[in-house]
């Protein structure tokens, strides 16, 4: 049986005589917690007898959950709950009811926790997710171009960007103008984002990682007109020019990158640049939080897909736009530099 520390509130495994945690010795004090809780996304409530109005509130609504379990007696009375964190409102109800007593501890996948674990965070967007008409569409951001990703989770605030940049800058270009992605870097990056929202019940890690390797290892833009590059502009013998700097996405049909297997993946429709033909099924089927029957996109990588699949932009009239616009703020530059120059002659 799991035993939770009296003193840090750190699982305690069967046979231990000390906390792995805090080195406490292993006695009485220490209750044993429920087996449902050990696994992931379940929250655990303690609390002992209390003078508080809500005392009773918080018993009444506690014994009508399965999980509920009680020792003791009296004042000595120890009370016991296991919830889902789906059900995040009443974990915060119960929270509200006995979070300031001495005798309460609440823990979540087997650590102590705050209120603020639970209206902020992980918890705090998918209690917000709930109201949005579509979830998928609210975790992959679909319809906001600074939050539109392909890991599932806006919060971890690594969307793919239309101009490029952030993580799509952890890379570097060959003398052959193929970028290659540092997947190590991009790996590291999502683990340390991860903590910071990972109580939410809808958060799969396995999936994140899985599309980390489907991403590929080096990208052309000059073959794959799913990517375009992006450019700096630099001094060379006097006189501005662009250079290639990077690489950013032709087209924000971003479910080629995406495993097929995912079926919660979002559609990218409409309101995106290009648009894919879903199958008569997927135009039948509704979306639902309880059942996530969304149907993924689901094209697979090809470094040279048809035109029928994904219509990215060519790179020739990439390369003609940006010319023209370094032109233009090589011409705005001069023009104040000579601005400054007459004024100093004046």
């Amino acid at each position: 049986m799991t035993l939770i520390c009296d003193k840090c509130g750190g699982k305690i495994t069967k046979g231990s005589k000390f906390c792995p945690h805090c080195g406490d010795p292993v006695d009485k004090k220490d209750k044993p917690l429920s087996e449902i809780s050990i696994g992931e996304n379940y929250a655990f409530f303690e609390f002992g007898y209390s003078t508080s109005q809500s005392y009773e509130k918080a018993v009444a609504i506690c014994s009508n959950i399965p999980t509920y379990t009680v020792f003791g007696e009296g004042k000595n009375i120890t009370h016991q709950v296991t919830i889902p964190t789906t059900e995040i409102d009443l974990l915060i109800n119960i929270y509200d009811l006995i979070g300031n007593w001495k005798s309460s501890k609440m823990l979540i996948n087997g650590r102590v926790r705050t209120k603020r674990d639970l209206t902020y965070y992980g918890l705090g967007c998918f209690r917000t997710m709930r109201e949005a008409p579509n979830w998928v569409d609210y975790c992959y951001g679909v319809h906001n171009e600074t939050e539109r990703n392909i890991w599932g989770c806006k919060r971890l605030e690594m969307p793919i960007y239309p101009w490029g940049g952030g993580w799509l800058e952890y890379g570097a270009l060959d003398k052959d103008g193929v970028w290659h992605f540092d997947k190590r870097r991009i790996k590291n990056e999502l683990k340390a984002r991860i903590q910071s929202v990972e109580l939410c019940p809808f958060l799969d890690k396995d999936q994140i990682f899985k599309i980390i390797d489907c991403l590929p290892e080096t990208i052309n833009p000059r073959v794959d007109k799913n990517w375009a590059y992006t450019h700096e502009y630099v001094m060379q013998n006097g006189e501005y020019v662009t250079v290639l700097k990077g690489i950013k996405p032709a087209t924000q049909n971003l479910g080629y990158i995406i495993p097929r297997e995912n079926k919660d993946a979002p559609r990218w429709e409409a309101d995106t640049n290009t648009s894919v033909a879903a199958s008569k099924e997927d135009a039948r089927e509704s979306q639902t939080i309880e059942q996530k029957l969304k149907k993924a996109v689901g094209v697979s990588y090809n470094s040279n897909p048809s035109g029928e699949i994904i219509q990215g932009t060519k790179i020739e009239d990439i390369a003609k736009r940006d010319n023209i616009w370094a032109s233009i703020w090589l011409w705005v530059f001069l023009f104040f530099v000579a601005l400054i120059v007459f004024a100093k002659i004046l």
